[in-house]
């Protein structure tokens, strides 16, 4: 239960992105600056996208964990619950590393859209817990070519 919450505001976050892309692309004056920060939200699609298929492996597989929760002792069974909780783990991990690309995607455009203040640059800093603001790209360079970090990762 607590995944499909997940899921479902994933979903509600989606949609919110892209009705932004859509609302700032709508303008027929589409400026540099506007389009960069489109091009930021945009590169955070993809990887929303990839933990919403990551979220929704694991709902599966927690639904067949439950499915056969009584088959537990059976050797076959034990084997498959074994491989569907390998899954459940590799399908999180994907799920964080998703995250944590979509969020610098977010972060990145929205630092485009509305640059930090000085005082806020040079409060994270100096903070120990803080992710490390995004280097600015090069207006001649899209965002897209700086903002994915991600290695290529297969199911």
């Amino acid at each position: 239960m607590t995944v499909a919450k997940q899921i479902s505001e994933l979903g509600k976050r989606i949609t919110a992105l892209g009705d932004e892309i859509l609302f700032r692309t709508a303008s027929p004056d589409l400026d540099d600056h506007t389009a960069r920060v489109v091009m930021g939200f945009t590169v955070a699609v993809e990887p929303a996208g990839e933990v919403a298929s990551a979220l929704g492996s694991v709902a599966h597989q927690l639904s067949f964990l439950e499915r056969t929760e009584h088959l537990r002792d059976q050797p076959d069974a034990m084997d498959a619950r074994e491989a569907a909780t390998l899954v459940i783990g590799d399908a999180l991990g994907l799920a964080d590393a998703s995250l944590r690309d979509a969020s610098y995607s977010l972060y990145a455009a929205a630092a485009a859209a509305s640059p930090p203040s000085r005082q806020l640059r040079a409060a994270r800093s100096r903070s120990t817990t803080a992710a490390p603001l995004p280097p600015a790209a090069p207006s001649n360079v899209p965002p897209a070519a700086t903002a994915s970090s991600r290695t290529a990762r297969g199911r």
